[in-house]
């Protein structure tokens, strides 16, 4: 079934076009245990935010613009994601006949989602169009995430769908976590873009050549079960340690940088009693759990990185999806 998008920041939900138009919206996310592993078949554990991609589609040139992250591109085109809207389109057996402007409250490869928001508030919108079901929808998503990161384990795009905190296995893809408590994390950005499907790719040749390292994807799964089960029982300070041993092992496994550890060491001398890499590494972003994010806020911003707060609640928003405007 096909909802109501969330409204824009401003209130407003109309796209910039003149004539008939549909709407859809992906939630960003934050892996908070688990990346990596999860490729493997392990359980990750992963919030959907309410900050995200709004994706307004009707009848036109066939492109794609996105202002915030300077984004303009032909459907189709050798970009990314002109190919990536391409395969989407196909999968939904829509025509490559609609223009597509993106409202978008994420950094771009940030290791937040930014993709997968994007591919699921388009797949929404082109379903809502073409009068395709959720499910379809869905399908149109996937095919655009393969384009992006060639072998994704699926966890952004459930992130992206649903919001809300839950855990995510290859196997039995989304459960929610609905009587975990709400709580505030600070996010830190290291300003350094990354390639998720070039990192995933990376730990793979490394578990190939060096077989010992498949004991740290192990160690990311247990880690994020432990976390799991930390936050069903509102454990925050047992989750924070659990976020410090997950930044040690995906030191170990080569995705951090030095800009993403300069902002956990932030992050800890400030009073944070836990702060790991979020997403593939290699660039992107950091999560930090402490008692006064303000003030990890502000260590960040004084050392010239950029960052901001979220809450993390079981359920982020209570409807996504596409709606049609007049």
């Amino acid at each position: 079934m096909i909802h109501v998008t969330p409204p824009s920041s401003d209130g407003s939900q109309a796209a910039p076009c003149s004539g008939p138009s549909t709407t859809g919206f992906g939630c960003g996310k934050l892996i908070l245990l688990g990346e990596h592993a999860v490729v493997y078949g392990h359980l990750a554990v992963v919030a959907g935010m309410r900050a995200g991609v709004r994706a307004h589609v009707f009848p036109g040139r066939p492109r794609i613009l996105a202002p915030a992250w300077n984004l303009e591109v032909e459907v189709g085109d050798d970009s990314l994601p002109g190919q990536a809207v391409a395969r989407l389109l196909e999968r939904l057996s829509a025509p490559a006949t609609f223009a597509c402007h993106l409202e978008c409250e994420l950094p771009a490869r940030a290791g937040l989602g930014s993709s997968a928001a994007m591919s699921v508030a388009l797949a929404r919108a082109v379903a809502a169009h073409i009068g395709a079901d959720d499910d379809a929808a869905m399908a149109g998503a996937a095919a655009a995430e393969a384009v992006f990161h060639r072998n994704p384990s699926g966890i952004d795009a459930a992130a992206a769908s649903r919001g809300g905190l839950g855990c995510y296995d290859q196997r039995r893809g989304w459960q929610s976590l609905p009587h975990a408590p709400a709580f505030e994390v600070c996010v830190g950005l290291s300003g350094k873009t990354h390639d998720t499907g070039a990192m995933v790719a990376g730990v793979g040749r490394l578990c190939a050549d060096t077989p010992v390292a498949r004991r740290l994807i192990e160690t990311l799964g247990d880690l994020a079960r432990a976390g799991a089960g930390a936050l069903v029982s509102g454990q925050l300070t047992t989750l924070a340690a659990i976020f410090d041993m997950a930044h040690g092992v995906l030191a170990g496994l080569g995705v951090s940088t030095p800009e993403l550890d300069d902002l956990v060491h932030l992050a800890r001398a400030t009073g944070a009693k836990g702060a790991k890499l979020t997403g593939a590494g290699g660039g992107g972003a950091v999560v930090a759990l402490g008692d006064d994010p303000q003030a990890i806020l502000q260590a960040w911003r004084s050392h010239g990185y950029a960052g901001f707060i979220t809450t993390i609640a079981p359920s982020t928003l209570s409807t996504l999806g596409c709606r049609i405007e007049g």
